[in-house]
């Protein structure tokens, strides 16, 4: 598959799947500079690394800053979402198990 048949786009938020197995998927999210994904949540751990930006990470309410060489865990069911500084695009690498399959079924239509 392609770079652009590998990716979904949220609003400002484009997620390349990188990898993914039945427990594991990775991607590569791309935030426009001062972007804000909505709040959402699921039933996926997930684990996020600041390749580059400097990004607030809201979880269950908390908000984290994170830069690039930065990471932090989210638990599943948690409500949180990602906004980009408006410096900066920000680039995120996430983990989430198990997999996301919700994210490739949308691949494939």
């Amino acid at each position: 598959m392609s770079k652009q048949e590998n990716t979904l786009q949220f609003g400002d938020v484009a997620i390349q799947i990188l990898s993914n197995s039945d427990e594991l998927t990775v991607a590569e999210l791309a935030i426009q500079a001062g972007a804000v994904a909505s709040i959402h949540q699921h039933p996926h751990e997930e684990v996020n690394y600041v390749v580059s930006g400097v990004l607030d990470f809201m979880c269950d309410g908390e908000v984290t800053t994170l830069r690039a060489g930065e990471a932090m865990r989210v638990p599943p069911n948690q409500p949180h979402n990602i906004t980009c500084h408006p410096d900066a695009p920000g680039v995120v690498l996430t983990a989430w198990s198990p997999s996301r399959q919700d994210l490739i079924a949308k691949l494939a239509k």
